[in-house]
């Protein structure tokens, strides 16, 4: 098991045993939160590599953040946070078979260029899916105008899986109706799966059609890339991602509306964060 996994891992151990042993609850799960936010800090330079400038500050700020978090926890003793906790193990659970099971992996990935494929198909897009080291999970995007090929891959990160193991997570550690909690289930997993498929065809074909060539001059010396990169970079780096942040928040509101319970636990968190007063 690679060292970064395993910081993750034993960040969800602690957060199960805090569960288990209520007696140690604040203090094993605020061991936890220090592990967590490691983990974080430790793939800053794997953003870097991927140019993935959004992930990098949030990978700086989540090691202080977490280690405030984990001192808060045992000096307040915040049942809330111990929610948070569990939360944060359960999205782990969610995640990380498909991060460490090399057949999860591969199908989950596949399945998703699969389904990818059929909506570039359907646009008309002149894409084909080809293999590459075993897997089926690569575009080869002609351009119309140049009849250059670009190449998108489609990895773990791209299936959407992180960010509906987060939503997941959340969902499952809220007590409420099982009917409030399948609907707001129904408003924010299926609906990341579809919007991330549509942010995989944007990609791919805003790559292979070269339709952001801005600054391609100064992205390729900043990012050691060659100039028809430029296009990848303001589709993946600037506009998804920025997007999705913007995406997700839109997702949540939407999430708290069926679970009204989970304000709370964000409540308790901003409060935390020093971004919201505590209120009586």
């Amino acid at each position: 098991m690679e060292a970064i996994t395993l910081l993750l891992w034993t960040a969800i151990a602690l957060f199960l045993l805090g569960a288990v042993y209520e007696d140690r609850a604040y203090v094993l799960s605020a061991a936890g939160w220090v592990f967590f936010g490691a983990f974080w800090f430790v793939r800053i330079p794997i953003y870097l590599g991927t140019n993935s400038w959004i992930k990098v500050i949030l990978a700086v700020v989540a090691l202080p953040l977490s280690v405030y978090v984990g001192y808060r926890l045992v000096n307040e003793e915040r049942d809330t946070v111990l929610k948070l906790s569990q939360a944060v193990a359960a999205m782990g659970i969610i995640y990380l078979p498909f991060g460490l099971i090399g057949a999860l992996n591969t199908a989950l990935i596949e399945h998703t260029a699969a389904q990818t494929n059929r909506i570039m198909s359907v646009l008309g897009v002149n894409a084909q899916l080809i293999t590459g080291d075993g897997v089926r999970n690569i575009f080869a995007v002609t351009n119309p105008a140049t009849g250059e090929e670009y190449r998108t891959h489609i990895i773990l990160a791209c299936t959407g899986i992180g960010s509906m193991a987060i939503f997941a997570g959340l969902i499952s550690v809220i007590r409420a109706p099982f009917r409030r909690k399948t609907m707001a289930f129904a408003v924010s997993v299926p609906v990341i799966y579809a919007l991330n498929l549509g942010r995989n065809v944007f990609i791919a074909t805003a790559y292979g059609y070269q339709w952001f060539p801005y600054g391609e001059g100064f992205i390729a010396s900043v990012t050691g890339k060659f100039d028809a990169y430029a296009s990848f970079f303001w589709a993946d780096k600037v506009i998804s991602q920025g997007l999705s942040v913007i995406v997700l928040v839109g997702i949540l509101l939407a999430v708290i509306r069926f679970l009204p319970e989970l304000t709370h636990l964000l409540d308790e968190v901003l409060e935390l964060l020093g971004i919201k007063n505590k209120t009586a």
